[in-house]
């Protein structure tokens, strides 16, 4: 009976999904287009020749006469966000992530700009959206070297961020060619 309120339940839910993405489709799709022509002033169609041909904006100067205002909120301090501290022991933690969040917000994702593109998506869409995600991707390069010294090799091994996946040795007697074309 378990596999037949399973499948029940995942029809449900597909069902609320597909509901939901028509809804975006179907009903705030046209709101969207004539909501950018207001914004952008277009013409409505229905101008008569001999007659005015101004279209008035209102809908972009009262976007932009709130953005200033809305960015300051969230802005006008260097933190976007605050942790605090649930007990004493906590405080430091808080203190760290803070710090840490402001850095990415600030440094990594140009904060300002994803908030003023989020805003601004809300009040011209009615739907303002930042998707926020942790990327593990390492990147990871291959160099080669011939002909190192034994403290250029030493210098190498030392890096703790150097990992050194093969490595050759040769006796002294034996040639080996230099960058520059020349033998050792």
């Amino acid at each position: 009976m378990a596999k037949k309120d399973d499948i029940a339940f995942q029809s449900i839910v597909r069902s609320e999904i597909q509901s939901a993405v028509n809804y975006t489709d179907q009903e705030l799709a046209s709101d969207r287009v004539e909501t950018m022509d207001f914004y952008l002033g277009e013409p409505f169609g229905n101008e008569q020749p001999g007659r005015s041909q101004v279209v008035m904006t209102e809908v972009a100067d009262c976007i932009e006469m709130m953005m200033p205002s809305l960015m300051k909120i969230f802005t006008a301090s260097g933190d976007f966000v605050r942790f605090a501290p649930r007990g004493p022991e906590d405080v430091e933690a808080a203190a760290q992530a803070t710090e840490y969040v402001n850095f990415i917000l600030n440094s990594d994702n140009n904060g300002f700009v994803v908030l003023h593109n989020m805003f601004k998506d809300a009040l011209l869409f009615k739907m303002g959206v930042v998707k926020s995600y942790y990327d593990e991707t390492e990147t990871v390069t291959e160099d080669e070297y011939e002909g190192l010294t034994e403290d250029e090799l030493t210098a190498l091994l030392a890096d703790p961020d150097l990992e050194v996946v093969e490595q050759e040795s040769r006796p002294l007697g034996e040639d080996v060619e230099m960058p520059d074309g020349s033998f050792m």
